[in-house]
């Protein structure tokens, strides 16, 4: 018989989650800029970084799922990784923010302190993330402990823009290399102690979900089998597609910002209240999630939540707005990227059980892992979107802001991501047909397997 989850594991799930996004955000900020301002690279070596990284930073994510889902280490098949994998994945990250030997030799340890961190944190990542269903079949602990993860990403950001650079500047006096080595370092110790507390929390739970103890022989899913969990699992393709849809738009909203404040309203210096409103915002989404999540359904209030994202975009690009309005609307707008990002390990896990009724395998640690995938994708997509923008207007930096450049960044940030996640949502309306009762009745058909 399971024990029920204690509350403290409930309220504290995410807790990892604040760890990662402070360790995290150096690279989602810093990683270019360290690359061309600290390190020195010449720029083709930097494209060449920027090449291998991003094209592992995607392979690596089924490649994780795979081998988190093969692992069955004696701490527990998923619990097991928030013991084993932070610490290593820091000591790598902090060879992806080094200047050591020539440039060359430099970016040589860098691609492979990225390439060999990004693989280690995947899997852990998944690990952390896979506790959420095995560790309760109970729909409303699942949704209240996927709300706090999305409260404390959200915490782990505002306190990254809050102490990030401060951190680089202190620590790199008379050295700013060394000032993003040392900020990485504190930022992995936190991230390590974070993972650990959760492992410690967990102890109790460690099996739960799983068919046996971990450290004992236990039938593996083979590669082909896996990947035919994505193939029948109409609910995970849509959610994916939805994910990518939700996470482009973000990423080509964050990616124009600077051109919008500086061309499009002509205040640039507010951009750091933007972006850290934006953050906040996404803290306050995801704590309303919770209630409405159990009240009306995971997949409505993700109906919903996106709708209102894709409205109030469609309202930027419609009216003319000067920084004020437009920062008004878009913050509200943004409610609708917090909710769903609180809403994402639920519905994920969900189709976990949608796919072991399908098939009668259960494939949580390579399914919870694919989380990932849409944002990597998303990351690489955009920089296409982005530049695609910026080139149609004919940019140059520091150019006189034409009607054309005002034209293509407004259209760019607003139109652009609200027609690509209006896309994603018809995958969601389409293809996630889960709802609470059908839930229900299939981890009934699945206990009755069982027996």
């Amino acid at each position: 018989m399971e024990k029920g989850l204690k509350k403290s594991i409930i309220n504290l799930y995410g807790l990892p989650s604040f760890g990662f996004q402070l360790f995290v955000n150096m690279e989602v900020f810093y990683f270019a800029a360290f690359l061309t301002d600290f390190a020195k690279l010449p720029m083709a070596l930097v494209g060449t970084v920027l090449m291998i990284t991003s094209i592992f930073d995607i392979l690596w994510v089924p490649t994780a799922g795979v081998l988190l889902e093969k692992s069955n280490m004696k701490w527990g098949k998923y619990r097991s990784w928030l013991l084993v994998g932070p610490p290593f994945a820091a000591l790598f990250f902090i060879l992806q923010f080094s200047k050591i030997g020539s440039p060359t030799t430099n970016a040589i340890i860098i691609t492979i302190g990225f390439v060999v961190s990004h693989l280690i944190w995947n899997i852990f990542y998944g690990g952390h993330i896979a506790l959420n269903s095995s560790m309760t079949t109970v729909r409303e602990e699942r949704i209240t402990m996927a709300s706090n993860r999305g409260m404390f990403n959200s915490l782990g950001a505002i306190a990254f823009s809050l102490i990030g650079m401060k951190m680089i500047l202190a620590l790199g006096k008379g050295n700013p290399a060394m000032g993003y080595t040392l900020t990485v370092v504190i930022t992995g110790i936190v991230m390590v102690a974070c993972y650990y507390a959760l492992f410690f929390m967990t102890k109790d739970y460690a099996f739960h979900g799983t068919s046996v103890q971990s450290g004992k022989t236990e039938e593996k899913m083979s590669i082909g089998e896996m990947l035919k969990q994505i193939v029948v699992n109409p609910p995970l393709i849509g959610l994916m597609l939805g994910e990518l849809g939700r996470y482009l738009g973000r990423f080509v909203i964050f990616g124009l910002a600077f051109y919008y404040f500086k061309y499009v309203v002509n205040n640039l210096a507010v951009i750091a209240i933007f972006m850290t409103g934006l953050n906040v915002v996404t803290f306050f989404g995801a704590a309303i999630t919770n209630p409405l999540a159990k009240k009306i359904g995971e997949r409505n209030t993700y109906i919903l939540s996106l709708s209102i994202f894709i409205i109030g975009l469609l309202a930027v690009w419609a009216f003319p707005m000067n920084y004020i309005s437009f920062m008004g609307i878009m913050f509200i707008a943004y409610l609708g990227y917090g909710m769903p990002d609180a809403l994402g390990v639920a519905m994920y896990s969900s189709t976990v059980e949608y796919g072991e009724w399908k098939t009668g395998k259960n494939a949580r640690g390579f399914i919870m892992s694919l989380i990932s995938f849409p944002i990597k994708t998303a990351i690489l997509v955009r920089s296409v979107i982005i530049t695609a923008v910026l080139a149609g207007s004919g940019y140059v930096a520091n150019m006189k802001a034409t009607p054309e450049l005002i034209s293509s960044v407004k259209n760019g940030l607003t139109l652009v991501p609200a027609v690509i996640m209006l896309v994603g949502l018809l995958f969601i309306i389409l293809l996630y047909k889960i709802t609470p009762q059908s839930l229900v009745k299939m981890q009934s058909e699945i206990t009755a397997r069982k027996a």
